[in-house]
């Protein structure tokens, strides 16, 4: 009977597995365009030429395909990659959603896979913030299509005269918002170099990017705004430090004024599979920490005369909320 059992379970791991193999598949596609070059019929030798790919191991890749249905095969024996992947995993395509597949499979997994080795030292491992800074920009600008609606209706139930948006990415909160309200005052704040300079270029000189660390950015900032916004950043500030985080950008808020976190929450009501998970990877590393609670961001931010207001979540399956804080005096 242990060994029926064993078995069992050793059919039950390699069923799981399949679902792994389809991501995989996708973020090799995503990665090297191959879903773009195979959007028609076309031989495998056709693409590895073209791409100046190992024939070889393309060939492995599109039997994968087959047998995961990302791919199809005609009578002729051409491929053909079906059309959501071409739409959703293709890097040239405006609606891909690829690099979320880059995101997890380039940074989360590998972090994740030393777990074993970490958990026996104790050791951590560096975010390296200069190689991953696109990526994670460009992964924000999915999570923006949910969340600027909710934050665009928060600006217009407050109607602030003055925003800054505190590591604004590629801009993408600031162009909407000064798209629908032309007339606020708004300034961008972003610490990589390049993405500073897309979110210059994207926004066309309408809104001034700073390039720059937010709270240096904060501490010589001599004037007050209405509204702060500080989006998938509170996890780059340790515990400890988020108490100060609060006070110091309540200092550059006028009274009333609020400020908008957006941030999966622990023990929060929806999402906590990938909470908890996105949890783990920020605790293997050394200049990355743990999300934050409801009850920690209330305590925290009380101290800085900060009140949360209302809690909206923005993509339920991934436990990301938009908290949203009003200063109180």
């Amino acid at each position: 009977m242990s060994e029926l059992n064993r078995f069992i379970h050793a059919r039950h791991w390699m069923k799981s597995n399949e679902n792994f193999l389809t991501t995989w598949h996708a973020h090799v596609g995503y990665k090297l365009d191959l879903f773009h070059h195979f959007a028609e019929n076309t031989s495998v030798s056709q693409v590895a030429d073209h791409c100046s790919i190992d024939l070889p191991l393309l060939n492995r890749w599109v039997e994968v395909g087959l047998e995961v249905g990302h791919l199809k095969k005609s009578v002729r024996g051409k491929i053909k990659a079906k059309k959501k992947m071409v739409k959703y995993a293709s890097a040239q395509s405006s609606e891909s959603v690829g690099i979320l597949l880059r995101e997890m499979m380039e940074l989360h997994i590998p972090a994740l896979l030393e777990y074993p080795e970490l958990m026996k030292s104790g050791e951590r491992i560096t975010y390296l913030e200069d190689k991953f800074a696109e990526v994670v920009a460009e992964t924000s600008t999915l999570l923006e299509k949910a969340a600027v609606g909710p934050v665009l209706k928060w600006i217009k139930k407050e109607q602030p005269n003055s925003i800054v948006d505190m590591g604004c990415g590629y801009g993408g909160y600031l162009k909407n918002i000064h798209d629908r309200f032309p007339d606020i005052q708004l300034q961008g704040v972003e610490i990589n170099k390049q993405v500073c300079e897309k979110a210059e270029a994207a926004l066309g000189g309408a809104v001034p990017v700073y390039n720059g660390d937010m709270v240096e950015f904060i501490e010589s900032f001599n004037n007050k705004v209405d509204l702060v916004m500080a989006h998938n950043l509170l996890y780059y500030f340790p515990k400890e430090e988020r108490e100060g985080l609060y006070t110091k950008i309540s200092r550059i808020l006028n009274k009333g004024g609020s400020v908008t976190f957006i941030t999966p929450v622990m023990g929060a009501k929806y999402g906590q599979t990938f909470t908890t998970a996105f949890n783990t990877f920020m605790t293997v590393h050394d200049n990355l920490y743990p999300l934050p609670t409801l009850d920690e961001i209330k305590r925290d931010s009380k101290k800085a005369k900060l009140k949360v207001k209302e809690v909206t979540p923005l993509i339920k399956e991934g436990g990301w909320y938009l908290v949203t804080l009003r200063k109180t005096k």
